[in-house]
Parts: structure tokens; sequence; C-alpha cells
């Protein structure tokens, strides 16, 4: 199991315990990654490539966050 499948299981878990508190937080991670984003273009030369990094990388978390499913589950037949 990859990392990323990991973590969204246990993202599925956390949203299955408390739907309106998982969307809370995922709200505010959105807000943040769109800070995390935006800083790329006001960092200075030195530090744009590590700043553009750090954008990916949340973007990455917040679709795993906002798509969470638990993906190492079979899926119910309809």
């Amino acid at each position: 199991m990859t990392p990323q499948m990991l973590l969204a299981r246990y993202a599925v878990r956390l949203r299955a315990l408390d739907g309106r508190a998982w969307d809370d937080f995922v709200q505010c991670f959105d807000a943040y990654t769109t800070e995390v984003t935006v800083a790329v273009t006001e960092a200075p030369q030195d530090k744009i490539l590590n700043a553009q990094g750090r954008a990916q990388a949340m973007l990455i978390l917040l679709d795993t966050f906002k798509n969470c499913v638990d993906i190492s589950q079979p899926k119910p037949k309809e």
C-alpha cells in the first residue's frame, strides 16, 4: 500500500467519525493551500523552487483530502 493510499484510508476513517469537523478541516486546509500557492509569486528568486515544491505538495494533499476514498477496499456492486 502506498503512503498516499494509507493517508486516504485514514482520512476516510476521520471523515466517517465527524463529517462536519472533516469538512471544516478540508475547507481550512484549502484556504491554507491557497496562501502557500500564492506565496510562490512573492518568493525571492532564490526560494522560488522551494516555494513551488511546497505548493505542489499542498495541492496533492488537498486533492487527497477532497477526494478521499479507501481505494484499498473493493467497490460495492450496484
